[in-house]
């Protein structure tokens, strides 16, 4: 069972499907491309409406969310992906979800904490 507490935010460059499938699995996920207020927003609004929903940010972003983090220092968290272990095809996204499914059922002891980082 996923401890209650763990939730997704997906960034735009992951498909609704994704949240979808993991949803499925009984995860707490949602996808920006799934949010009109999200859709093109810049990723220091992301993290802001992330942490105020109590979500992880799922991103490979690692350049502009380090600009976004250092701007909202007190941020719920982010687990950076990178694409060559996790590519954007199917294939690749599906060992992503798994990866996450594995993220949310054990979590790291410190995912709670303020301005958490993890790398997948």
């Amino acid at each position: 069972m996923t401890p209650p507490d763990v939730r997704f935010l997906l960034d735009e460059h992951y498909p609704a499907w994704l949240a979808d499938a993991l949803r499925d699995g009984g995860i707490d996920a949602e996808a920006v491309v799934e949010r009109e207020d999200l859709v093109g927003a810049p990723d220091t609004t992301v993290l802001q409406v992330a942490t105020d929903e109590h979500r992880l940010v799922i991103t490979e972003d690692v350049n502009t969310f380090a600009l976004a983090m250092h701007r909202i220092p007190e941020h719920g968290g982010v687990v950076f992906s990178h694409h060559r272990r996790f590519p954007r095809n199917r294939h690749g996204l599906e060992g992503l979800r798994l990866a996450l499914i594995a993220f949310a059922a054990t979590p790291p002891s410190s995912s709670g904490e303020p301005s958490f980082v993890w790398w997948l």
